[in-house]
């Protein structure tokens, strides 16, 4: 990906391609992770003169006999004063601060954070919350002008890291945990590493489709079945959603039908479907049961709702289209040694672990746990984002097209 393409993807971004995968509140948010940690006071310097009698250095008239064997230094220091090998030296050593810029949500940013400093409680942990695309401009902006202050940027695609590589604004690093990725999940110079992906579904509110007599959707096509019109809420798809891009290129590539893939989005967009300007506020919608339909919905933003009680159910749509996230750190970062124990820690087996409780999302490494309420997903085809040739090229030479037939479908100007 070239500097050309760049400056060309950056006001496509004002169309929104795969931002609210990240979540959708246009206002940035900052917070303190606050860690603290334990300190040991240094003994007072020793004075021969206060020493019990039987405590001073021997004289030489009671020294050892030069027979007698002297104890080794292992049996003489107590195992808890054994110096630490360098690994753990550096690791207990670590402190200062960490700017991260997140995508997350706030809960599961500060949740991550309390993990991550159970291993490094030395250091500060501060984070920006905000949406891809104002994330995307920022980090462009800053790193062309070499003023960019954050040390770990977590953002949603692939794409925008290699973007970013080709224009050497990430630094390289060979993280030891690195390898568990597989290779088509990070960069082969360690310049970013996908953690794990986002699943893209439907929800429906269960309340609201009964008390009107409707069907259950559960398939992408359903949501062109005229049965929900009025009835279907989504974020809206030209400034922070994914759907210009993302969905709409995904059905046609997968489906391989142009007749089917043009039937089906005429007859989405023939009902009348209310957007919202984030992809929060359309998930507030459909919670509080005002919709009946989310259209486009993501599983690790709604599944704290659901798991307080929301009537919401997502449902894994074939195919379930993913969004590969990934762990960035910018070359001129403040905090470099801090940062790349932030990407050790978020690809280790425990890190990886958190990803995939905290944050719910799908972790990268073969083996970490699978997120319970994603095991819907399990046996139904998926399709990476943007991920295959076709569909790169659809982005790279046709993104204007899509973004001029929603606009058509969906009524939009």
């Amino acid at each position: 990906m070239n500097s050309r393409f760049l400056k060309a993807l950056a006001p496509m971004l004002a169309f929104g391609l795969l931002a609210a995968a990240c979540g959708g509140d246009d206002d940035t948010e900052t917070s303190t992770g606050e860690s603290t940690t334990a300190t040991t006071a240094a003994p007072a310097d020793s004075d021969d003169s206060q020493m019990p009698e039987e405590e001073m250095a021997s004289t030489d008239d009671d020294q050892m006999d030069d027979d007698e064997e002297m104890p080794a230094a292992d049996d003489e220091m107590p195992e808890e004063e054994m110096p630490a090998d360098d690994a753990e030296m550096e690791e207990m050593e670590l402190s200062g601060r960490l700017v991260w810029w997140s995508d997350w949500t706030i809960e599961q940013t500060e949740a991550f954070i309390d993990e991550f400093n159970e291993v490094h409680p030395g250091i500060q942990v501060e984070y920006t919350r905000s949406d891809d695309a104002e994330m995307y401009n920022r980090f462009t902006t800053e790193s062309a002008a070499g003023t960019i202050d954050a040390d770990i940027v977590i953002i949603g695609w692939d794409g925008f890291s290699r973007g970013w590589d080709a224009e050497g604004w990430l630094h390289a690093y060979d993280s030891p945990e690195g390898a568990a990725i597989p290779a088509e999940s990070r960069a082969e110079n360690g310049t970013w590493y996908t953690y794990g992906t986002l699943l893209e579904g439907m929800c429906h509110n269960t309340e609201r489709v009964a008390e009107l007599g409707l069907d259950a959707p559960t398939q992408w096509e359903d949501l062109a079945d005229p049965q929900y019109k009025d009835e279907i809420v989504m974020q809206d798809i030209l400034k922070v959603g994914s759907g210009a891009h993302d969905l709409m290129i995904e059905t046609r590539v997968y489906w391989d039908d142009d007749e089917r893939w043009e039937a089906f989005w005429e007859g989405y967009g023939a009902n009348n479907v209310v957007f919202q300007a984030s992809y929060t506020e359309a998930q507030q919608q459909l919670v509080q049961g005002n919709f009946a339909v989310l259209g486009l919905c993501y599983l690790d933003f709604v599944q704290p709702s659901i798991d307080q009680g929301a009537p919401v159910v997502w449902s894994a749509a074939e195919p379930v289209v993913t969004v590969g996230f990934t762990v960035n750190i910018p070359v001129n970062a403040p905090n470099k040694e801090n940062a790349e124990a932030f990407v050790d820690f978020i690809l280790s087996a425990d890190g990886q672990a958190v990803v995939a409780d905290v944050v719910g999302q799908v972790p990268a490494r073969p083996g970490a746990p699978f997120p319970e309420p994603a095991k819907v997903a399990e046996g139904i085809p998926q399709i990476l984002a943007l991920g295959t040739p076709r569909a790169q090229a659809e982005y790279n030479d046709n993104a204007q097209w899509y973004v001029e037939l929603a606009k058509e479908w969906f009524d939009l100007r």
